[in-house]
């Protein structure tokens, strides 16, 4: 999961067209959810912990056991990553040598990045990570990294080319194949204000913090960069959409931490406060509400 690029902070939200899908009468089955986790780890002593949120984000693979984390009824994503595949995933592979895996994030070296334009793809995508993900007893998938592929379009426009409109019909039809699972997209916002309601909720990492991954230091955001950011995840929501926010702390500044709670709140986002590497359950957020 890699923090999103400056570019998102000067959208202009005057040109999302915030879509409806087909099926509008639908539910939002996260819309009773006040409380959110996302754990990288599979420490087992961790699941009594995650029990406690409403909605836990865990590792397609490697997470605690799922029973102990679903035992007070919490909705369990599976993660997913659309625009870059680690070089430990087990189906990295098959694909290494194909040609629309990419270059390294230099933010997480041990990430590729992917172009979705070619068919090849979505077929590995749909018929191997997602189904791979789905097939666990979870209820949906917390889609990672849509950023990377808006980004390598803005950065190299006559390169990549169509790769945002590539990805926005893969999720159209990862929709159409799995209309019953919970589907989270994270970041990528002209996407999911595209979508709309085919997704259930929109994540946003650093709203009001940022960080500083050469430095690795913890920051938190310019004023005006944050409002921009909280305006265009709330465009999204307001849409029927859930919206979910992310903030990373170094963990120690307890003020801090519940001023970002209190700002995510009285946005109308569901917060969860972290470290960077998202390898400790922090329970800050199942405070007061």
């Amino acid at each position: 999961m890699g923090v999103a690029g400056p570019w998102l902070a000067v959208a202009v939200l005057s040109s999302l067209s915030i879509a409806v899908s087909a099926d509008a009468a639908r539910v939002n089955p996260l819309a009773s959810v006040k409380t959110w986790a996302v754990y990288y780890g599979e420490a087992p002593e961790t699941a009594a912990t995650l029990a406690r949120f409403d909605l836990v984000v865990l590792d397609a693979t490697r997470r605690p056991p799922l029973p102990e984390v679903k035992r007070f009824g919490a909705l369990v994503l599976a993660y997913a990553s659309l625009g870059e595949i680690n070089v430990h995933h087990p189906r990295y592979a098959e694909v290494k040598d194909a040609p629309w895996v990419l270059g390294a994030n230099p933010q997480w070296p041990e990430a590729r990045k992917l172009d979705p334009r070619d068919p090849a793809y979505a077929r590995w995508l749909l018929d191997g990570v997602v189904a791979d993900a789905l097939a666990a007893p979870v209820h949906g998938l917390f889609l990672d990294t849509a950023d990377t592929v808006l980004e390598l379009e803005a950065d190299e426009p006559r390169r990549y080319a169509g790769a945002g409109a590539a990805l926005e019909r893969v999720l159209r039809e990862l929709r159409a194949r799995h209309p019953r699972a919970i589907v989270v997209l994270n970041a990528g916002l002209p996407i999911a204000a595209r979508l709309g309601t085919m997704l259930d909720g929109v994540a946003l990492e650093s709203v009001w913090t940022d960080y500083d991954f050469a430095a690795k230091r913890y920051l938190r955001r310019a004023p005006a960069a944050a409002e921009a950011r909280a305006a265009s995840l709330g465009a999204v929501s307001r849409a029927g959409v859930r919206g979910l926010v992310l903030e990373y702390t170094d963990g120690d500044d307890g003020a801090w931490t519940a001023e970002l709670l209190a700002r995510a709140r009285g946005r109308g986002f569901v917060p969860y406060v972290a470290t960077i590497a998202l390898d400790r359950v922090f329970t800050s957020s199942l405070g007061a509400r």
